[in-house]
């Protein structure tokens, strides 16, 4: 079969519905995450027709919609890919990680943990404020490594490729050799007892740097409220605040904000 045949067959198969709405739900339980200008192209379907299944899938209970795509029912679980991850809810991350910056005084050394939240606030670093940023985040190595105003101090270990982090024995030893002004902690999980991640290995690493910092903050879009996660990071009362969008429901609102103080970011309209 040609290349011709092919791309003709394949736009025949995903012209039925169904056909096209169930090859969407297969892609989101792989990755746990569809992106709806992808599924435009890949499917050869207009924009409009990608809502409108995305918008039926949400209906039906099979999907959850987020700026740009949708996420399986209950959110993307942690030790998805992390590509996949910083694509989703990448909005609300920008404008939690543009928040965050209050927390960034000129020559601190601060903490970077290992998440697309995180990744984002090792992005927009300010320039020329001669900060030191310690991580074992390997893009958030990448988004710093070539910048001169900025010390890097990059902690190595066992590579964990889902999270693209290094972890391990090593890392906590270099980590608790260390000091920090601010942590900015990432989480998979949040709940009115605290913070979870997905595997213990992450979890004690978090821990190592929540025992350096002078000041802890939790960066988690609001989905990490409906998302479930097995390992305890650390309870509430460790965190100096925590900082999510303006998409969190009031009755978690009101909870969070009466354990710890909450800080909302506004997401762009």
């Amino acid at each position: 079969m040609t290349d011709r045949e092919r791309a003709a067959e394949r736009q025949l198969r995903y012209t039925s519905a169904p056909q096209r709405r169930e090859e969407i739900l297969r892609r989101m339980r792989r990755t746990g995450y569809v992106s709806a200008p992808e599924l435009s192209a890949t499917l050869s379907v207009s924009d409009r027709t990608v809502r409108r299944d995305l918008q039926r899938l949400a209906d039906l209970g099979l999907a959850e919609l987020v700026y740009g795509g949708a996420l399986p029912p209950g959110g993307m679980p942690p030790g998805s890919p992390f590509g996949a991850r910083s694509q989703a809810q990448s909005r609300p991350k920008r404008a939690i990680a543009h928040h965050a910056l209050q927390f960034v005084e000129a020559g601190a050394t601060i903490g970077i943990d290992a998440g697309t939240t995180t990744l984002e606030l090792a992005r927009l670093l300010p320039p020329d404020s001669d900060i030191t940023v310690v991580t074992h985040s390997l893009p958030a190595m990448a988004a710093l490594g070539e910048r001169p105003d900025a010390t890097l101090i990059g902690l190595g270990g066992l590579h964990h490729p889902a999270t693209r982090t290094f972890t391990g024995p090593d890392t906590v030893t270099a980590i608790s050799r260390l000091r920090v002004h601010t942590f900015f902690l990432a989480a998979s999980g949040l709940t009115h007892r605290g913070a979870y991640c997905g595997t213990p290995l992450d979890a004690e690493v978090k821990r190592a740097f929540i025992g350096i910092a002078d000041r802890v903050v939790l960066l988690a879009d609001s989905s990490k409220l409906r998302q479930t996660a097995p390992v305890p990071i650390c309870d509430l009362n460790q965190l100096d605040a925590v900082i999510t969008d303006d998409a969190l429901p009031d009755a978690d609102r009101a909870q969070l904000a009466s354990i710890i103080t909450l800080l909302i970011a506004a997401t762009e309209a």
